[in-house]
């Protein structure tokens, strides 16, 4: 009798302790409700993401943002000494040059012979490489900040911020607009700001074209809305406006397509003739700026890191599979999509399996609820549509900002069904909890994607912003030790020979990051071999060394080891050579004083064995050698060994 006693006692403690804890719970989430829903919250978001971005205005400039110094600075010592080397473009300072060639990088017939005659692009670069990029509105940003700042780095980054925060006060309000009740569109707001892959757009100056295809995409939304819903005749010619003024600012503009599609395709009810001709506009704005963009001559081919569509359709619908996953379940899961460039292909290839059944597995838990939730249909469409045009260049978390608008919609408004009434102060939302109430497997499916959404996208990624710059500051100090040559006087009567860069894509800006920082530019720079793995280094004659792979090809470094490493990163960089244009053996190359001749490849067509014959012996004072130490991740003098002799350099596993 007693011990049934007290088995009720207990029993009764622990309803009442629940008791006490989910009126706490809700409690805490009708506060939240309230802060989420008021209108004070875009400012607070605005400051939010001011403050999470202030630690990049200490960076100063970085890669491409070298070049972009020589094309807008105009006369300078800096550009004095590029020309010396015949790597100064034409027109400098001049806005004509600086809209049409500011996100030129390499492209035949205008730069690609000068950087690869000088060293900057490594001999093997295929003749036919190109990475040419229209983006004329925000060049023009940038050819400002030359004639305002051109010395201040730091407001240059500020310049990015002020386009994050415009950023996120349209990204407020098209949830705003778009949801019904006011605190879950304030938690799809929240989300996005701690999505931490804004931060590198910030922090790379040269990145801003980003922010502001996404500015003016988000613009080109609203206004598609409006025209649409609220019969707003501006907005159908602002529409097509911002969709051509986003397209004009980076390729990624197309992703907003994928929002005004989706929602023509789940948003209204009209007959299908009525939704294809609002679409009109803005695809014939699409489809007119890829016609004068291919006349142009602009578009990325010809290496293995971008794929166009247009130019390169087969080598595109490969990248496609192999991408998508990436991009899609990292945004669902915050998986970095960045483990597609540093893992070994096995792992890459059982991570990629994994994310596959991710991104077929959450879409079909959702299935129910996007089912009942018109909106919600909107939302998962644009997202994985907007992931299209993003797999054309090797999957990164700063693609992921157009893609986070719809992912994030949907993720708050699936979080939210979960939530009490207090989150739904219109009275639309469908019941989640109903929508799954059987069978039981599918509802305990729901609620396992609630936490995961919750946990991931909330704490996790609240931590993950607070660290992003510190994790990407390591990062690029990581990247910045293989371009890290010191200062060397003396060298601009020397050839700068290296026998195995561990990071060869990246001397591209080596020139100009030596200009910009008062550094001696070496006569030329000769890149022997990739040192993605070991070698053998053996001297025939006097004036010849050739370099051999211990692995299958000079490129091979997938059989070196299977932990995540920078090697991998540096390998997909360094595609400046794509696979569809082999080299064979007998190749010759013929630079200024020195001509590479491919001895073997292997089945892909990578070199194997390279001989490098140079016009003076090998220990003629006008060379200058180098090798990376992987041991040390540091370049330290080489010495050729004798003739007849050989030298093996480890690789970095």
């Amino acid at each position: 009798m007693e011990r049934s006693k007290g088995l009720a006692q207990k029993s009764h403690v622990r309803v009442a302790a629940r008791s006490r804890f989910g009126t706490a719970a809700t409690t805490v989430l009708a506060c939240a409700a309230r802060w989420l829903g008021s209108r004070r919250l875009r400012v607070v978001l605005v400051v939010a993401a001011i403050a999470f971005s202030l630690p990049a205005v200490g960076r100063g400039l970085l890669n491409d943002d070298y070049m972009h110094r020589a094309i807008l600075v105009g006369p300078s010592p800096f550009l004095d000494q590029l020309s010396e080397k015949g790597l100064a473009p034409d027109g400098s300072g001049s806005l004509g040059p600086s809209l049409s060639d500011l996100f030129v990088a390499v492209t035949p017939g205008q730069n690609l012979d000068a950087l690869k005659a000088y060293g900057a692009l490594p001999w093997w670069t295929y003749e036919g490489h190109r990475v040419a990029f229209w983006r004329p509105a925000a060049a023009l940003t940038h050819w400002l900040d030359y004639r305002l700042f051109p010395d201040r780095p730091v407001l240059m980054h500020l310049h990015n911020i002020l386009w994050f925060a415009a950023v996120v006060w349209l990204v407020a309000a098209l949830y705003r607009r778009f949801i019904d009740a006011a605190p879950v569109a304030g938690l799809a707001a929240l989300l996005f700001v701690l999505e931490d892959s804004s931060f590198f757009p910030t922090m790379w100056i040269a990145n801003r074209n980003l922010l502001i295809c996404l500015f003016f995409g988000l613009l080109a939304i609203l206004a598609h809305d409006r025209w649409r819903k609220d019969r707003w005749r501006p907005g159908a010619v602002l529409a097509p406006l911002c969709v051509l003024l986003s397209v004009l600012s980076a390729e990624a503009g197309i992703a907003t397509m994928a929002y005004l599609f989706a929602y023509e395709v789940a948003l209204r009810t009209d007959h299908w003739r009525n939704r294809l001709l609002a679409l009109a506009p803005a695809a014939g704005v699409i489809v007119l700026w890829r016609l004068v963009y291919n006349l142009l001559g602009y578009g990325a081919s010809g290496g293995g890191f971008y794929f166009d569509p247009v130019r390169e359709p087969l080598g595109y619908a490969v990248a496609f599979l192999q991408r998508a996953p990436f991009l899609l379940a990292g945004q669902w899961t915050t998986i970095p999509p960045e483990l597609h460039s540093f893992l070994p292909p096995a792992s890459r290839t059982l991570l990629w399996l994994v994310l596959c059944i991710l991104t077929v597995l959450i879409p079909l838990v959702l299935w129910r609820f996007v089912r009942s939730h018109r909106r919600a249909g909107f939302w998962l469409l644009a997202m994985v549509l907007a992931a299209v045009p993003f797999c054309a260049t090797l999957p990164m978390s700063r693609s992921l900002l157009f893609v986070a608008i719809g992912a994030f919609g949907l993720i708050a408004e699936f979080i939210a069904g979960w939530l009490p009434d207090s989150w739904d102060d219109s009275g639309r939302l469908p019941p989640v909890r109903a929508v799954y109430a059987r069978p039981w497997w599918l509802r305990a499916s729901a609620r396992n994607l609630f936490v995961l959404f919750v946990v991931v996208h909330v704490p996790f990624a609240a931590v993950a912003r607070l660290m992003a710059p510190r994790v990407t500051g390591q990062m690029e100090l990581r990247v910045a030790r293989t371009m890290d040559l010191g200062t060397m006087a003396g060298l601009d009567g020397q050839d700068l020979v290296i026998v195995n860069a561990p990071n060869p894509a990246s001397f591209l800006y080596e020139p100009f990051l030596r200009a910009y920082g008062r550094q001696t530019l070496p006569r030329g720079l000769r890149i022997l071999a990739p040192g993605f793995g070991a070698v053998e280094v053996a001297r025939p004659a006097a004036n010849v060394l050739t370099v051999r792979s211990v692995s299958r090809s000079l490129f091979d470094c997938q059989q070196e080891g299977e932990r995540l490493d920078f090697v991998f990163f540096y390998r997909v960089l360094s595609d400046v050579r794509g696979p569809g244009h082999p080299l064979k053996a007998g190749d010759r190359v013929r630079l200024e004083r020195m001509t590479a001749e491919v001895r073997a490849v292997d089945g892909q067509g990578f070199p194997a064995e390279v001989a490098f014959e140079f016009e003076v012996p090998l220990e003629d004072p006008s060379l200058k050698w180098l090798w990376w130490d992987w041991d040390k991740h540091q370049y330290k003098a080489f010495t050729p060994p004798p003739v007849g002799g050989s030298v093996t350099l480890v690789g970095p596993f």
